[in-house]
């Protein structure tokens, strides 16, 4: 009988008994936010939800790009991935989610992009920072990172009509990193929420359900000991407009309808599932943004936008943390 390499590591980790560890639980609120206003140079332009334009053919059929969409997508792509791989450059302790908000504001503007997040739906600020237990949407703030922090990096950016969309987590390292201990839970959930995201593309080409895509990330991440998926985080649809069809599950629910849609040349979508070490239940926090986890468990999450070939698919957001995997090993980043 064949046993998945997996299975047998997972049952190798019930058998050990794994200390408890202790992070930070963040709240909403409980450290500044800046208030300053990100400033944005008016000659560059401006994503249309900025202006509730955002009426159009994707409401209602999945947009099918054609080579100049196609292209355009690529460019607001290659962006969003020199922006998060310039950034991790300088994520360590200490450093403060607002400083990395300032540093990705920087290169948008010196790349000629907008920042996606900024005013979208009154977010206020230019990425996303989710630190430990907050799922989605975590506001940048004065907290300095701490050694053994999950930071989960969301970098959008709208380029010259087009949208591009990328995450990575990191694992923030001591600065001793031979004597400073590393938080073996922490990269058992980062490894594999990384391998569920690159599952989950594997199954993309041509002629393809979009279900398939919430099977394979069920069928890996059943067979990882004490991980879920967080449900309510979706994948979707992009290119003149962050957000279009189809949403896309990182579950299998055959009663929902775009699941059954079926993958064609020319589709791009983004597959960003959220993984935690919990039971997967979210909720809104008080600030009505940002999403944490019901029990306050950890999450990791990775993003990539792709686009359906003729024979397979394209990594519209692969960059160096995929092609050069020890660039960033200093961070703990997994590919």
């Amino acid at each position: 009988m064949n046993i998945s390499p997996i299975i047998i590591r997972t049952l190798f980790r019930r058998a050990r008994n794994i200390p408890s560890k202790t992070y930070d639980i963040i709240t909403s609120g409980a450290y500044k936010i800046n208030t300053l206003p990100r400033v944005v140079p008016k000659e560059i332009p401006r994503p249309n939800h900025l202006y509730n334009l955002v009426n159009g053919p994707y409401q209602q059929s999945v947009i099918i790009k054609n080579q100049w969409q196609l292209e355009g997508i690529r460019a607001a792509c290659r962006r969003a991935r020199q922006i998060i791989d310039k950034v991790s450059d300088s994520i360590e302790a200490g450093i403060t989610t607002d400083t990395i908000d300032r540093l990705v504001h920087e290169l948008c503007i010196s790349l000629g992009c907008y920042p996606a997040p900024l005013q979208y739906d009154k977010f206020p600020r230019s990425c996303c920072t989710s630190v430990n237990n907050i799922a989605l949407h975590g506001i940048p703030d004065g907290r300095p990172l701490k050694v053994n922090d999950i930071l989960k990096l969301d970098v959008s950016v709208y380029f010259n009509g087009f949208f591009g969309d990328v995450s990575e987590t990191y694992l923030i390292p001591g600065v001793d990193q031979e004597n400073s201990p590393v938080d073996k839970d922490a990269l058992y959930l980062i490894k594999h929420a990384r391998r569920c995201r690159d599952r989950a593309i594997a199954v993309c080409r041509p002629g393809v359900e979009f279900s398939a895509i919430g099977r394979a990330c069920e069928e890996y991440i059943k067979q990882c000991n004490g991980l879920n998926i967080v449900k309510s985080a979706c994948g979707h649809g992009l290119g003149e407009q962050l957000h279009e069809p189809p949403q896309v599950l990182h579950y299998c629910d055959p009663n929902e309808q775009q699941m059954k849609w079926i993958m064609q040349e020319g589709m791009v979508f983004a597959i960003e599932p959220v993984i935690t070490e919990g039971n997967g239940r979210v909720q809104m926090c008080d600030d009505d943004i940002q999403v944490c986890t019901v029990d306050n468990s950890r999450c990791a999450q990775f993003e990539h936008t792709i686009a359906i070939t003729a024979n397979g698919h394209e990594i519209l957001t692969q960059g160096k943390a995929d092609m050069r995997p020890n660039v960033l090993e200093r961070k703990a980043v997994f590919v």
